[in-house]
């Protein structure tokens, strides 16, 4: 995983939209969209909730 999709990774488990994190991060929202999308493909799941949940028990280690 690559820095910037784990900052988009933390910042989708912390409830930011997709807009949101674009205006964070200054980059365009469809970026962030694919980087959503690799994200879950790469973890085998499909949603924000899921994505959190895995990042917590990931932080427990």
């Amino acid at each position: 995983m690559t820095q910037r999709q784990k900052e988009v990774a933390l910042l989708i488990a912390s409830g930011r939209t997709c807009k949101e994190i674009a205006r964070a991060l200054g980059i365009h929202f469809q970026t962030v969209m694919k980087h959503r999308e690799n994200l879950y493909r790469r973890l085998g799941i499909r949603s924000a909730l899921s994505l959190a949940l895995l990042i917590r028990e990931a932080g427990k280690d």
